[in-house]
């Protein structure tokens, strides 16, 4: 039996006449399909702005879609370049990642999301909290290929199987972005041996493929560096962190570290998620040192 406040609560709801009931039902029913529409919405905004040709991206880059920040990187990233993002764990590099593909997407761009680690049906629900409609039919779960794949365990296995499996995938739909999720779990699965090595040729082997490419890097905080010096190898590199604002709010920033063959702004940015988009914005008063 039920006891304490939320047992009362729901004794009390018990108590409710049926007619209540019914209509807090259909008032829960209706805000559901008011979101959904929202989403629906946002989506046909940029598919009607990419039509209309009121984009500032140029046509050789490729949109972040986080406002504020494209405008920082000259449009966005530049086509065929190699990016690592990076930042400590719940800087939201997932969802940048995820929003970077469905967004472009919906702007024309093909992409593929890899994740080497976190399920399908997780990356969905991170979608649909986001206000994106939940699709699955960019995601590529590598879990499956690991289950098909268990004897590849030998230096660099896990390597030339992903690049195979992006080439028959370019060879049968061409895409021109692919989001890989994350270089660490491909360090851990491949048991590299000389990880700045093997990470040259992964990267040239990406340039090769003719796509964008995006690998996201847990990194330590408060750290400005990759573990393996992956911004070095990269053609550019994009940071998150943590920030406090000066009445102790913590925020997440971002700021773009290298952009090859982008005059870039190099400042910190706030930034947050509102409906269904992200925004940069300058930072108010902070209290790092």
């Amino acid at each position: 039996m039920s006891s304490g406040p939320e047992g009362d609560e729901e004794g009390q709801r018990g108590l409710e006449p049926a007619g209540e009931r019914k209509a807090t039902r259909r008032e829960e029913r209706l805000q559901e399909e008011v979101e959904a529409l929202k989403g629906r919405l946002r989506e046909l905004e940029t598919r009607i702005d990419a039509m209309s040709g009121g984009r500032k991206a140029d046509d050789g880059r490729i949109r972040t879609f986080v406002a504020g920040f494209d405008e920082a990187l000259e449009g966005g990233i530049p086509k065929g370049h190699v990016v690592v993002l990076g930042g400590p764990s719940g800087t939201m590099k997932t969802s940048l990642g995820l929003n970077l593909v469905h967004r472009n997407r919906l702007d024309g761009v093909r992409g593929l999301y890899v994740s080497l680690e976190e399920g399908r049906a997780s990356l969905l629900r991170t979608m649909a909290r986001l206000g994106m409609e939940p699709k699955d039919d960019f995601i590529v779960d590598i879990a499956r290929l690991r289950t098909e794949h268990e004897a590849a365990d030998e230096t660099r296995g896990w390597l030339k199987i992903l690049e195979e499996y992006l080439e028959r995938k370019r060879d049968k739909e061409p895409f021109g972005l692919v989001v890989i999720d994350s270089l660490n779990s491909l360090y851990a699965l491949a048991k590299l041996s000389d990880p700045r090595t093997d990470l040259f040729h992964f990267f040239t082997f990406l340039r090769g493929l003719g796509v964008t490419a995006v690998l996201i890097a847990e990194t330590p905080d408060a750290s400005s560096s990759f573990p393996n010096h992956e911004d070095y190898l990269a053609d550019g590199a994009i940071l998150l962190r943590y920030g406090n604002d000066a009445d102790g709010r913590v925020s997440v920033e971002i700021r773009c570290l290298k952009m090859r063959h982008t005059n870039h702004g190099r400042d910190w940015f706030r930034l947050d998620h509102a409906d269904g988009a992200f925004v940069a914005r300058a930072p108010g008063p902070s209290t790092r040192p």
